[in-house]
């Protein structure tokens, strides 16, 4: 085995960081390569390499043009990758991540995708109900909208059809999120220059970001959850807990309100590992709400999610629902399943 970690510049913070950490502190030798670089192909073939990890972000435009593209080549070579294939697809896709999960029969939230403009005016207009209208790409609830009535919704399709949208953060939302995150002690070291440095350089990265427009997606507003469950599987490792919703917001992505007392329902759990088998997933996050008769929805999945969050759980269940003790950053179990595939 030889093991290729992606060390490009734009990733210092991510996972890829924390893996070379970790292989250097635990004697693992790998080689750091840059999966940017136009001769990223000769250089693994150059150097005998058996499997590439590379957690490709949503946050770098050129990871979104090009991660996939060199992800499939690579495993034409015969390369063992992390993400694989039924990992990766569907990042940052929710329109993907619809079509895979109705497919299996998973229990997604009731969601419509129209192509067509006179189509979706037509489905609003007799749906009459609110819904969640979502761009294909965005996390942390960016890019994800309530509309109220029918109105509304007719307004989200002529934009969707005639402007589009861009699905990067504005600079107002990224500058709210952070001091929301300074106001409640998350993030304590970041000062005002911080701020403004990382909200410069977003704000430089949204004219990058491919214009979202031809398309609208919906879901069914499931009404009155005051929470979201996250579970997240890791091969046969289940971590879950609850995050709370926004004051005033029906959104609990990227709140930071997160509940690690109130127990897990262990079939949701059972039922998240059973479908990253079918799926053959490495790693696989679900965040799911309520419907109105208590059953427990997917809104997305996601291979990649904060490790940090999962740490501090008290510990994970297996696929036979035993419950293991400890805490356990995720990226290092993938690391640890990987190197032995």
């Amino acid at each position: 085995m030889k093991l290729a970690i992606h060390n490009g510049k734009d990733n210092k913070t991510s996972w890829n960081l924390r893996w070379m950490e970790y292989c250097e502190e635990k004697g693992i030798p790998y080689i750091g390569v840059d999966c940017h670089s136009s001769d990223i192909i000769q250089v693994l073939k150059r150097e005998n390499v058996t499997h590439l990890m590379w957690a490709f972000s949503l946050s770098l435009p050129k990871d979104l043009i090009m991660a996939q593209s060199v992800l499939n080549a690579v495993e034409k070579m015969g390369i063992k990758t992390f993400p694989n294939f039924p990992n990766r697809y569907h990042f940052e896709d929710k329109i993907a991540q619809k079509y895979i999960l109705e497919a299996i029969g998973a229990p997604i939230v009731d969601s419509w995708v129209f192509y067509d403009k006179q189509e979706a005016n037509n489905f609003v207009q007799t749906y009459k109900e609110p819904l969640v209208a979502k761009l294909r790409r965005g996390a942390g609830s960016f890019n994800v909208v309530l509309l109220s009535t029918p109105k509304k919704a007719k307004q989200y399709i002529n934009q969707m059809f005639t402007k589009g949208a861009n699905p990067a953060p504005s600079l107002s939302d990224f500058g709210r999120e952070k001091l929301k995150k300074i106001r409640s002690h998350i993030n304590t070291n970041l000062t005002v220059s911080d701020l403004f440095q990382k909200a410069l350089m977003k704000w430089r990265r949204r004219s990058l970001y491919p214009k979202e427009i031809g398309y609208v997606y919906f879901q069914k507003f499931l009404k009155d959850n005051k929470n979201d469950l996250r579970i997240a599987v890791v091969g046969n490792r289940i971590w879950g807990f609850y995050r709370g919703v926004r004051a005033g917001d029906f959104r609990a992505s990227g709140s930071g309100i997160i509940d690690y007392e109130t127990k897990i329902p262990l079939d949701v759990a059972k039922a998240s590992w059973e479908i990253t088998q079918v799926l053959g997933t490495q790693s696989l996050c679900f965040d799911y709400v309520k419907d109105a008769d208590n059953n427990y929805k997917i809104v997305e999945i996601c291979y990649g999610y904060m490790g940090g969050a999962i740490y501090k759980c008290d510990g994970y269940w297996d696929e036979n629902l035993q419950f293991h003790e400890g805490h356990f950053y995720p990226e290092f179990l993938i690391l640890e399943d990987f190197i032995k595939s």
